[in-house]
């Protein structure tokens, strides 16, 4: 699979309801749902300029998808309700 450049990365990831925070070496996304901050969550280092085949495999599965529907994700073919209903069925965040 081919590296995607973080700024597309995160830019995709805020469009679709996550909040993101800077700390010191990383940028921290949380999912926002229904006004509040969600346990899902991922992280991207500063220093980071794409995003690696392994990171996202990395990152998908901290916000508990596969690294297919990460992609579609970031490519806006599965929409922020769609995934905070898949969470939700799952059992991995309450509404």
């Amino acid at each position: 699979m081919a590296d995607i450049h973080v700024s597309r990365f995160n830019g995709a990831l805020v469009s679709k309801g996550f909040d993101r925070s800077e700390s010191k070496h990383h940028t921290m996304v949380h999912l926002m749902a229904n006004g509040k901050r969600t346990s899902i969550r991922t992280r991207l280092s500063h220093g980071e300029r794409n995003v690696s085949d392994w990171l996202q495999s990395q990152v998908a599965r901290a916000l508990h998808v596969s690294k297919r529907d990460l992609l579609r994700f970031i490519d806006c073919e599965l929409s922020q309700d769609e995934y905070v209903r898949v969470m939700t069925e799952r059992g991995h965040m309450r509404l």
